[in-house]
C-alpha cells in the first residue's frame, strides 16, 4: 500500500484523493483527502454520518466508515488540484463487515448470486445514455407558485439562425441542425478518459436537443460505477459550458421521453450463454428463461427501475417506449428487445427497455438480475415473441400491463420481492427503506396543486 501511495504522488503529481459513493436513491457524494493520507484511508476508511445520506443510517447509530476502492480510480476531470477519484465501499465500524444497505454491495451480491448458480464467468451489461441539453433550466416552488421553464437553441423561438427543429426530424439529424455534436465528442474523450469505452453518440428524436451516448459492454461489477460516473460528467461538462443537463424520463410534454435502456447477457469461456444458433430467433434456453424472469417480475421490477413519479409519463403509448411486459425481436415498443442486427450466438444479448436515469444503477441492475435467476431457477417460460404471436390486440391483451404510475409500482414491490431477498442480496429492511422514501416523494406530489389543474379547474 506505501507503494501505491507514494506511486500515486511521485508518477501523476497528484496532491488529492477524491473518494465517491451514492446513497440508496442514487445520488452522487464525495469527500477528498490530501493524498499523503491514503495509507490511513486504506488502512483504517473514513468515518462519515451516515444519518445525514438518504436510505442509510440513523442519528443514534449513524457512524459508517468509507474505504476507497483503488481498482476503479481515475484521473478526475474536474477537479481544481491534481486529483485521483475512486468508488468507496461501506463498512459498518460496530462488525468490520459490508453495510447491508450500501448500494455498489448490493450488486456486488447479485453477480455473485447469479454466477454461482449459472457458473458463467462473468455477467456484460451496456447502458444507454439519454438525456436533454437545455440553454437553460429554471425551477422554483413555493406555497402559491410552481414554476417551470427550459429553453433550447434548436427550438423556432429561441432560434434566430433558420436551422430550428422541427417535431419529427430531430433523430441522427446532421449539424448544423444538430447544435450538440461537439458537447457529445468532448464527453466521449471525457468518459474514455475515465476507463469508460464508448460505441457512439448522436441526436435522439426529442427537438430540445435530446442526445444519447452509448457505451460499449462492460462486466457488471465496472458498470454501476460507469452510470454514475457517466452522469457525473454530463452534467459537470454542461454546467461548465453553460447548459444543463438532465435525465429525467420526460421533462417535455409531447417530446420523446428519455429513457436507460439495458443491454445484458451472461458469458462462459468468451461467448454468450443467450445465444442459441439452433433456435429461430437465436436465443438459448437459458435465455428464454431469464426473460421469462423477467417478464414475471416486470411490474415490481418497475419500482427500482422507473422509481420517480416522472418515469409513468414516458410509458405511454406513441413514443417507442413499452406499456406492456412483452417480448419481441427489433420491436422497440417491446419491454424486452432481442436486438435484430446480432447474428452471431457467442454476442447475443438481450435488450430491456422500460428502464430511465432516475434508477439508482446498483440496484437496478441487481434487481434485474434477480428477476432473470429466479427465471432460470423455476424455468419460467416467457412465451413466444411478439413478432411470432402475430401481433394481434387479443394475444397482446394477455401480456402484463406496465404499473401505471409509481404507487402501483410500489405496491407490486411490496407484494413481489421475495426473488431479491432468498438469495439473501436485498433485505427485507432495505426494500422497506426504499418504498418509504419513494412514497414521500409520492405524497409530496399528490399534495400540491399542479398548475395544469389551474387551466382545468380555476374558472370552476
Amino acid at each position: 500500500m506505501r507503494r501505491e501511495n507514494e506511486s500515486l504522488k511521485s508518477e501523476m503529481a497528484v496532491k488529492f484523493i477524491d473518494i465517491k459513493y451514492c446513497d440508496l436513491l442514487g445520488r452522487l457524494r464525495h469527500v477528498t483527502i490530501p493524498v499523503e493520507n491514503l495509507e490511513k484511508a486504506m488502512a483504517n476508511g473514513i468515518g462519515f454520518d451516515s444519518s445525514s445520506v438518504a436510505g442509510f443510517g440513523k442519528v443514534e447509530c449513524g457512524d459508517m466508515i468509507l474505504k476507497p476502492d483503488l481498482d476503479s480510480a481515475f484521473v478526475e476531470p474536474f477537479a481544481a488540484e491534481p486529483t485521483v477519484s475512486c468508488f468507496a465501499d461501506i463498512y459498518d465500524p460496530k462488525t468490520g463487515t459490508r453495510y447491508e444497505h450500501d448500494p455498489r454491495f448490493i450488486l456486488k451480491k447479485a453477480v455473485a448470486a447469479v454466477k454461482k448458480a449459472t457458473s458463467c464467468d462473468e455477467i456484460m451489461f451496456l447502458t444507454e445514455f439519454e438525456f436533454y441539453l437545455f440553454t437553460t433550466a429554471e425551477f422554483w416552488t413555493d406555497e402559491s407558485s410552481a414554476v417551470y421553464r427550459v429553453t433550447s437553441e434548436e427550438l423556432k423561438h429561441d432560434d434566430q439562425s433558420g436551422v430550428a427543429l422541427f417535431k419529427g426530424s430531430a433523430y441522427h439529424v446532421a449539424p448544423p441542425f444538430d447544435r450538440s455534436a461537439g458537447f457529445r465528442s468532448q464527453l466521449v474523450n471525457l468518459m474514455k478518459s475515465c476507463g469508460i469505452p464508448v460505441k457512439y453518440h448522436h441526436h435522439e428524436g426529442g427537438k430540445y436537443a435530446q442526445v444519447e451516448v452509448e457505451p460499449n459492454f462492460l462486466p457488471a461489477h465496472r458498470a454501476g460505477d460507469a452510470v454514475i460516473l457517466t452522469k457525473y460528467i454530463i452534467r459537470n461538462l454542461a454546467f461548465q459550458q453553460g447548459k444543463s443537463a438532465t435525465f429525467m424520463p420526460k421533462p417535455i410534454y409531447n417530446e420523446p421521453g428519455s429513457g436507460m435502456h439495458i443491454h445484458q447477457f451472461l458469458v462462459k469461456k468468451g461467448s454468450s450463454l443467450f445465444g442459441d444458433r439452433n433456435n429461430e430467433i437465436g436465443l438459448s434456453q437459458l435465455a428464454r428463461h431469464y426473460i421469462g424472469g423477467l417478464l414475471e417480475h416486470i411490474p415490481s421490477l418497475c419500482a427500482l427501475t422507473n422509481p420517480s413519479t416522472n418515469s409513468y409519463r414516458r410509458l405511454v403509448p406513441g413514443y417507442e417506449a413499452p406499456t406492456e411486459a412483452f417480448f419481441s425481436v427489433a420491436n422497440r415498443t417491446a419491454a424486452i428487445r432481442i436486438p435484430g442486427y446480432i447474428r452471431d450466438p457467442k454476442k447475443m444479448a438481450i435488450e430491456l427497455r422500460v428502464p430511465d436515469g432516475t434508477a439508482n444503477p446498483y440496484l437496478a441492475l441487481a434487481a434485474i438480475l434477480l428477476a432473470g435467476l429466479d427465471g432460470i431457477r423455476r424455468k419460467v417460460d416467457p412465451g413466444l415473441p411478439e413478432t411470432s404471436r402475430g401481433g394481434t390486440r387479443e394475444l397482446r391483451s394477455r401480456s402484463k400491463l406496465l404499473p401505471a404510475n409509481l404507487i402501483e409500482a410500489l405496491a407490486e414491490l411490496k407484494r413481489d420481492h421475495r426473488y431479491l431477498v432468498e438469495p439473501g442480496v436485498f433485505t427485507e429492511e432495505t426494500i422497506e427503506k426504499w418504498i418509504d422514501l419513494k412514497m414521500i416523494e409520492v405524497e409530496a406530489i399528490a399534495r400540491r396543486p399542479h398548475p395544469w389543474e389551474f387551466n382545468l379547474y380555476y374558472g370552476c
